[in-house]
């Protein structure tokens, strides 16, 4: 799993770990999320990428897991920590590196559109589901997206870019807390930093790195 597919991860599993908060003149968000959930996410870029990864979600506690060219992987984030952990099973490795939220959300997550004006365009099915589409234009940089919801049970389906650059599907969603064993560090791991790579945000890994612009 390269870097930039645990970066991805991270903004999909970010953006809907907390609810927005919005300036009062916006129209807030139809639903509030949940800090305590576990589901299946499917993340499909234009670029033909496809990743699907399980996420659990507790506080500032987040957990993902995933599999690659045959690889398990599992990502740890401590926003309590500070902490971003990369466990690697088959190694007994975890590779470590500092979570800046302030410069991860400014590089990834906002860029998603957490925070919005939203508009309701409608009812549709979305997976065979009845839901409620919304248009969400984000406050920071104006990216235009659409949301569906599920209508019944008020949680996330489906996101998809305007510009077809990504979809977002939630499968399995189940609220409530988490065991506290999932955002723990293995016994008899390696822990290791992170190294530094150009292209990714500051505070990930060692070194200054390259924000790679705004």
């Amino acid at each position: 799993m390269t870097r930039f597919h645990l970066l991805l991860v991270l903004a999909f599993v970010c953006v809907w770990s907390s609810p927005a908060s919005l300036p009062a003149q916006e129209v807030r968000p139809p639903f509030t999320m949940t800090k305590q959930y576990s589901a299946d996410l499917t993340i499909v870029t234009k670029s033909g990428m496809n990743l699907e990864t399980k996420a659990y979600i507790d506080g500032d506690k987040m957990r993902s897991e995933m599999e690659m060219n045959g690889m398990k992987m599992a990502t740890i984030v401590r926003r309590d920590k500070s902490k971003v952990y990369q466990l690697i099973p088959s190694q007994k490795m975890v590779l470590e590196m500092d979570y800046d939220e302030s410069k991860f959300k400014g590089q990834s997550a906002a860029a998603f559109g957490t925070e919005g004006k939203y508009e309701l365009v409608g009812p549709d099915v979305a997976d065979g589901l009845n839901c409620t589409k919304y248009k969400v234009t984000s406050d920071k940089n104006h990216q235009v997206f659409f949301f569906w919801l599920d209508t019944a049970n008020k949680v996330p389906l489906k996101m998809e870019a305007q510009d077809k650059s990504f979809t977002v599907k939630w499968k399995n969603f189940k609220a409530g807390p988490q065991s506290a064993d999932l955002f723990e560090l293995p016994a008899g791991y390696q822990v290791m930093p992170m190294p530094a790579m150009p292209g990714m945000p500051a505070g990930f890994g060692n070194g200054d790195g390259d924000t790679g612009g705004s």
